[in-house]
């Protein structure tokens, strides 16, 4: 009795194991077998199942495509402001968000350097002035031989030394912002305004009252909000589709109720390890409050002309992978297994390097679920 009931154990055992492996095979021929496989219909289903065709076109077709991004700013719009030479920050009164106009002073600091460069300039610029009148002195007396031209030459290359000398430093007062064209002596200073090289609204501020700041310091940074534009992420099979000057729609993520129409002005010419490249669109209204590296949602319409479209209706899904049924003959179909580009509500584009073989063929564009279903009974 004991062996007939580990018998019956196994026998069981060895029916479950061949009903699984049956049902794996039924399941790979069921989607391994449906990309190449015909269905023929006789007369009666042909009725039944009502299908309609339509020749398949390559052509002009638009394509809506919905896409993530962010709010970007470009390198023109975004100043780091330092000071050429070092010194301590005396007053400070701004912080991130503030807004600064250009030429306004946003910092001062104070080192005994730049009083020396001051005296160093005015010295220069007097000297300068004698030089020049001993230059004209000796000239005349140069005219007269009462000088010799060695002595004249010697002159003149002191003048020259000390021109140069007088330019550079006068360079250096306008890069610490002191017009050395305004500077006496009554006005030296032992302080520099630190001034905003262009308007905008302060991002970073690095420093504090008291702290030494080298020249290689950042002190500041300014954002220009009038520069901001929408860099959106866009896929590898997309972006051929995108030229300069086609517009769109952004929806910031705070303001989900309010879209901004934008202008598509530079399209990347290089993918990202994950294959997808950046869209840079001007806004043409900037919203208010607008902040670089906020989210946001774009949405196209594109054309695209290259493309073999076929209407969304044609399309059936079976397991994940998609087909469209091409007519052979009168009562003989051929399922496709088709890869799908950009698609809006009634169309889809198709990305298979064979689809161009496809085009001027008759496709079914509706009803095709009747094929499928038919063509997923002849596979099991």
């Amino acid at each position: 009795m004991k062996k007939y009931f580990i018998s019956v154990l196994v026998l069981i055992a060895f029916n479950a194991c061949q009903t699984d492996k049956k049902a794996t095979e039924t399941n790979k021929i069921t989607t391994s077998s449906v990309g190449s496989m015909l269905v023929q219909l006789d007369k009666d289903q042909l009725k039944e199942a009502n299908l309609k065709t339509a020749i398949l076109e390559k052509g002009n077709a638009s394509i809506d495509i919905h896409l993530n991004g962010k709010v970007d700013v470009p390198p023109t719009a975004v100043a780091s402001v330092s000071i050429p030479m070092g010194g301590y920050i005396q007053d400070i009164n701004l912080i991130p968000g503030n807004f600064v106009k250009k030429g306004s002073t946003i910092a001062t600091i104070k080192d005994p350097q730049y009083i020396q460069l001051q005296e160093d300039y005015l010295t220069a610029k007097s000297k300068s002035v004698y030089l020049s009148q001993d230059l004209d002195r000796q000239k005349l007396l140069l005219q007269q031989d009462a000088v010799s031209k060695k002595a004249f030459q010697l002159l003149q290359s002191e003048y020259n030394t000390n021109a140069i000398a007088l330019k550079g430093l006068a360079e250096k007062l306008q890069l610490i912002n002191i017009d050395p064209s305004s500077l006496s002596v009554d006005k030296i200073t032992s302080k520099v305004n630190l001034v905003a090289p262009i308007s905008g609204y302060v991002s970073k501020v690095n420093i504090n009252r008291g702290k030494y700041v080298a020249p290689t310091d950042i002190l500041l940074e300014l954002i220009d909000p009038n520069d901001v534009h929408a860099a959106i992420t866009i896929f590898e099979k997309d972006i051929t589709l995108f030229k300069e000057g086609i517009k769109g729609k952004v929806v910031l993520a705070n303001e989900p109720n309010s879209s901004y129409p934008v202008s598509v002005m530079v399209v990347s010419k290089n993918l990202d390890e994950d294959k997808t490249g950046l869209v840079h669109c001007h806004f043409l209204n900037i919203p208010k409050n607008v902040v670089p590296g906020m989210f946001l949602t774009a949405d196209f319409s594109v054309k695209n002309a290259d493309a073999v479209i076929v209407p969304v209706t044609a399309i059936q899904r079976f397991q994940g992978v998609d087909y469209i049924f091409i007519q052979k003959s009168a009562n003989e179909f051929e399922a496709k297994q088709v890869t799908l580009g950009a698609t809006n509500k009634t169309t889809a584009a198709i990305l298979n390097p064979e689809a161009t073989e496809w085009v001027g063929k008759n496709i079914v564009i509706e009803n095709a679920y009747s094929l499928l279903g038919k063509l997923m009974n002849k596979a099991e």
